[in-house]
């Protein structure tokens, strides 16, 4: 009886410390925290574009979005092109010089830029 609850506690520990580990590793070039930050970044930016488009619809909005969305595909690959990053900052540059933006969200843009020129020189 006892060897069976010690198989049972040693098995359940065993897939619990996997769990626990396979939970924690989300990618293989980056850690836990640089994974966490970088995507809250990409978040932030995706949610700063959405609240500006609500403000001030412009056809630079999608190409900003696609430029962002190519960097963080890349970025979760390993993959750091500095042509990739300036791309992607001179797009979010075009829709925070659109005119029709209100001072609120140009400067929710900017703070953006701000931090993607932060990571470049960190990663790129």
């Amino acid at each position: 009886m006892l060897r069976i609850l010690f198989r049972g506690l040693v098995g359940s520990s065993l897939l619990l410390f996997g769990l626990a580990a396979s939970a924690e590793i989300r990618n293989p070039f980056y850690s836990q925290d640089e994974y966490q930050i970088t995507h809250s970044m990409f978040d932030k930016l995706n949610a700063d574009l959405d609240q500006a488009q609500t403000d001030a619809g412009s056809s630079q909005f999608g190409v900003a979005r696609a430029e962002l969305t190519r960097l963080a595909q890349n970025w979760d690959q390993g993959r750091l092109d500095s042509r990739e990053i300036t791309m992607t900052i001179s797009a979010l540059q075009t829709v925070a010089n659109d005119n029709r933006l209100m001072p609120h969200d140009r400067g929710m843009l900017d703070a953006d830029i701000s931090r993607l020129l932060d990571f470049r020189t960190a990663y790129y």
